[in-house]
């Protein structure tokens, strides 16, 4: 199915997006697909500004400004610009949750991955509002049988406590499970272990949770996808609403 079609699903919620491997252009396709409706797309952390500004969002507002919004049909698009360069940075909690309500469909960038395909969390990310109602992680899987390193992973020394792996080891499923989950397959519970350090994917999640293997655009990729989805703890899996994978740039996925 589409993608837009299978989030179009959950109308008029609070969407917070984390995780690594698509989460701007998710964020910016949804918004797309809220025709007539007043959307807003934000940040808790910070996030790219668009290069195509004129096509995806029809204004912008910063945090001074939000105090006398009064939004109107359209895709707005809000946080404070920094000194240099595009991107932008969040609100004050506070300020975002007041404007919220404000919005018929929400969608939030959460997390950061420092551009990244693979991370483990720290405890106080991703940063998810109080009022979200959907959260969906993000991870792609063509890191798989990559070496594990700096290159591939944001916050290694967090991911090689949370996964098992070490160093220089070639990337399984075996390592997703984990990292999505907090426990390994054979049932060790590793969320938040080893003194609290590293945390899964949806640790700080809210609301009907979404997993999402972005970036997949054939068989293998789905193949991998499932394999993964059935090694997760049925315990965790039972409390996802749903797991697709596919490919935001596609506009396409499956449920599995």
């Amino acid at each position: 199915m589409r993608l837009t079609d299978f989030f179009g699903g959950f109308t008029r919620q609070i969407f917070s997006v984390f995780g690594c491997g698509g989460k701007t252009s998710l964020v910016w396709a949804l918004a797309a697909s809220t025709a007539g409706s007043k959307t807003l797309v934000t940040t808790t952390t910070n996030m790219q500004g668009p290069e195509q500004s004129g096509t995806l969002f029809d204004y912008f507002f910063d945090e001074a400004a939000s105090r006398d919004i009064h939004p109107s049909k359209g895709v707005a698009f809000a946080g404070n610009r920094k000194t240099s360069g595009t991107s932008i940075s969040s609100f004050t909690l506070p300020a975002l949750e007041r404007i919220i309500p404000l919005f018929d469909n929400v969608f939030i960038e959460a997390d950061g991955s420092r551009a990244k395909p693979l991370k483990a969390w720290a405890d106080y990310e991703p940063v998810v509002t109080e009022s979200t109602t959907v959260s969906v992680g993000i991870l792609p899987l063509w890191p798989l049988g990559k070496a594990v390193s700096e290159e591939i992973v944001h916050r290694l020394p967090l991911f090689t406590v949370l996964t098992g792996a070490r160093e220089g080891d070639a990337i399984a499923c075996g390592h997703y499970v984990p990292l999505i989950s907090g426990r390994a397959a054979d049932g060790l519970d590793r969320g938040g272990g080893f003194g609290g350090a590293a945390y899964p994917l949806f640790h700080a999640a809210k609301g009907l949770k979404i997993l999402f293997f972005n970036q997949i655009e054939d068989e293998a990729g789905i193949e991998a996808a499932r394999r993964i989805t059935a090694m997760l703890p049925r315990g965790f899996r039972d409390r996802l609403s749903s797991v697709i994978a596919g490919s935001v740039r596609e506009n396409r996925v499956i449920l599995l």
